[in-house]
């Protein structure tokens, strides 16, 4: 159950059981000392009483007829504190209680009072003059003085104690708090980590005993960054290197087949030429009409693995010109095509990636949506390169699956630390591609 509890909150829960620890051993200590105080105080003001009733009377049998002695003794006796004295006189059968001239101002509750009350003791004392039985006195213990007054002093001692305790909590409390203040600190920090930004850094704190805990953290943030950074250079160095891959392909392709087609055509128009008869040169032409077609799977496979402008000419001008094929192609389509003005060349993987993602949501809006209109545009913004394609076709269903083409795209995107977000509806279909604009470029192996 604690353990649910916040670190401060279980701070106070301690100190505050403490504080009623010892309050209660204090309250207990007070009430047994105040116990034994009354009791002494009361057995000590009978005694008195009794001495002062014997005084008093011996005093007045030399002063008082015999039968008046009784009935002026109560003028005559002043009860002391804590006790309380009465008079039985025989003649008439009254008692009178002599008043204390001074009671206790306020009393104490009646649990405090069971608490600290001594057991009540009485003491009756004959009076004989003469040999005759002339009355009794009565002396009986009265703490009822000193109970108020020990009430005063434990409600005031426990009173400051309770302040004392309760100042000393919220002072504890408060330095708790202060000193902990930096955890948030450090877990915002680690928030900030969990969200990528590995920049984040806690510092130096004034507490030394979480100094290590921050030096941890901000050296953890230090390796990730720089794991991040190694990271990001392998992306784009596999980038890179299945670019190069790509483009030596094609230029083995562009170096071996085209010659080889060439050479094929040229064969062909020489045996057309020297056939004999029809079924030769039918045959030339199958082989031609073959050749034809190995030079259009060819150019496909070379513009697949690596557009030839990427490279030799703006990217601006690369898309516009694929664009313009498109519109060639497509007249009944509609393609608005914004891109930004003055816009800086990206890296060639980049500008690659940037081609890409036109021509796969170009050719899948083509396909797939039954669009009319398809729009992009591409811009800058101080960190990323974007691109927003969207059509105005039918979108995807709820059972779509991203083919080859979109899960290559968005891979490669990955690779170089980009975002793509693809969203549809009944309105069409919106490609969102986000790239850093600042790529790591280091040669390596």
């Amino acid at each position: 159950m604690l353990n649910r509890l916040r670190l401060t909150t279980r701070i106070l829960l301690v100190i505050l059981a403490v504080q009623a620890l010892l309050f209660g051993a204090l309250a207990a200590a007070s009430l047994d000392g105040l116990r034994r105080e009354i009791a002494t105080e009361t057995r000590l003001a009978a005694q008195t009483a009794r001495s002062l009733v014997l005084a008093t009377i011996g005093t007045m049998q030399t002063a008082v007829p015999p039968d008046r002695l009784m009935a002026m003794l109560p003028e005559r006796l002043v009860p002391p504190r804590h006790a309380r004295i009465a008079i039985l006189v025989p003649q008439d059968g009254t008692v009178r209680e002599i008043a204390a001239p001074d009671a206790a101002p306020d009393g104490a509750p009646a649990w405090f009072a069971a608490l600290v009350a001594p057991p009540p003791q009485e003491t009756r004392l004959p009076v004989t003059i003469e040999g005759r039985m002339r009355g009794f006195v009565y002396i009986a213990t009265d703490p009822s003085a000193g109970i108020a007054a020990a009430w005063r002093e434990v409600r005031t001692a426990l009173g400051l104690a309770a302040m004392s305790g309760l100042a000393q909590a919220v002072l504890i409390l408060l330095a708790t708090r202060h000193a902990l203040r930096p955890v948030g600190r450090i877990a915002a920090r680690l928030a900030d980590l969990r969200r990528g930004d590995l920049s984040a850094r806690v510092g130096p704190l004034p507490q030394p005993d979480l100094l290590p805990l921050a030096q941890g953290v901000d050296d953890l943030a230090a390796a990730l960054e720089r794991a991040g950074h190694d990271r990001a250079r392998l992306q784009r160095q596999v980038i890179r290197r299945g670019d190069e891959e790509r483009r030596a392909i094609a230029r083995d392709l562009h170096d071996e087949m085209g010659p080889c087609l060439f050479g094929l055509r040229v064969e062909v128009d020489a045996l057309r030429e020297a056939a004999t008869d029809d079924t030769i040169r039918a045959h030339a032409d199958a082989i031609a009409a073959i050749a034809e077609q190995i030079a259009r799977v060819n150019r496909a496979l070379l513009d697949d693995l690596r557009p030839a402008a990427i490279g030799q000419l703006p990217l601006a001008t690369v898309l516009s010109d694929h664009v313009a094929k498109l519109r060639r192609r497509f007249p009944a389509i509609r393609f608005d095509l914004d891109i930004e003005a003055a816009m800086p060349e990206p890296d060639e993987a980049t500008a690659l990636t940037l081609f890409r993602i036109l021509q796969e949501g170009c050719t899948n809006a083509l396909r797939h949506s039954g669009a009319r209109t398809v729009s992009i545009r591409l811009w800058t913004d101080p960190a990323h390169w974007r691109m927003i394609l969207s059509d105005d076709g039918s979108g995807l269903g709820a059972s779509h699956r991203d083919g080859a083409g979109l899960t290559g795209m968005r891979e490669r995107i990955t690779l170089l630390n980009g975002t793509l977000r693809l969203s549809s509806d009944g309105n069409g279909t919106t490609i969102e591609a986000s790239l850093p604009a600042q790529g790591l470029h280091e040669d390596g192996a």
